[in-house]
């Protein structure tokens, strides 16, 4: 298959599977206890789908799936004062889907991510080594708080220039005290959202 052909087919099973989870809220809100849950239960919504488990093999023979949880981005970030800076940390993607081009072009250890100095940071921001970032919030009891966790997790997307697509997910399961956490983002970025 056509590698960008490929690639096309992934974006749309992200977004198939992606809606998936969506529905599987809407009809089974209290299945989920926490956000530790939600996260498991995406995991699992993408991996059982056998493009996501499906392996590939880097330069130095090494085998992986393209489905990656807590995956580091390669731009660094201030939490506090929320914005992106070169003295910041590395944040991560609560999961990343890899470009099987990256992985098969690529060694082990650049496709793991641990060590930035492995890439060349201003190639590799526009190289769509992931085929799409995502970001996954379960709110419990609506609080101001998740403002601030909210927009952090939206400025790692508006930053994800090496992922093709972005998604922010943000589920609740209650309407007490409801608060739209998306009313002061400036959407500088085409972030999909589904809440």
């Amino acid at each position: 298959m056509d590698s960008s052909n490929h690639q096309a087919d992934l974006k749309g099973l992200v977004l198939k599977t992606v809606k998936t989870i969506v529905n599987q809220f809407h009809r089974k809100p209290d299945v989920f206890f926490n956000e530790h849950d939600f996260h498991h239960y995406c995991y699992h919504s993408f991996y059982r789908q056998k493009e996501f488990s499906k392996l590939y093999t880097t330069l130095d023979g090494k085998r992986t799936n393209i489905l990656r949880p807590e995956y580091p981005t390669l731009k660094r970030f201030i939490r506090k004062g929320q914005r992106e800076d070169k003295k910041g940390v590395r944040a991560r993607y609560d999961m990343a889907i890899l470009n099987p081009d990256f992985i098969e072009n690529n060694e082990f250890e650049k496709v793991r991510c641990r060590d930035i100095s492995l890439f060349d940071i201003a190639k590799e921001y526009t190289a769509n080594n992931l085929i799409a970032a995502l970001e996954f919030k379960f709110v419990i009891k609506h609080s101001p708080i998740f403002n601030h966790e909210i927009f952090y997790d939206y400025l790692k997307l508006s930053n994800a220039d090496e992922a093709d697509l972005t998604y922010m997910l943000v589920f609740t399961n209650s309407t007490e005290d409801e608060i739209d956490y998306f009313k002061n983002l400036e959407l500088n970025k085409e972030v999909f959202r589904f809440s």
